[in-house]
């Protein structure tokens, strides 16, 4: 059940953020005193995307886990990839 639910998360996370696929995404965790209030916002700017999260350490670690995951999945295929070229 925990599988699944992870797993709809990252793909209704991944989906906007594969229509940006050549960009440079940052995440950010922001932590104030000066508000109690919890916020995401996303800021882009040419190829580079920036998404805040303020004073939400949960979203901000989920975030942070799905595009770390992403990016480890895009090296192992790209691994996979380049040793079936070399067998072939």
């Amino acid at each position: 059940m925990k599988n699944s639910i992870w797993k709809s998360f990252e793909d209704f996370v991944m989906t906007p953020v594969s229509i940006l696929k050549g960009s440079i995404i940052h995440i950010v965790n922001l932590k104030t005193n000066l508000t109690d209030r919890k916020s995401v916002n996303v800021d882009i700017m040419n190829r580079n995307i920036q998404i805040n999260v303020i004073n939400s350490d949960k979203m901000y670690n989920l975030l942070s886990t799905v595009m770390y995951k992403r990016r480890m999945r895009e090296l192992r295929e790209n691994v996979e990839n380049k040793k079936y070229k070399v067998l072939n």
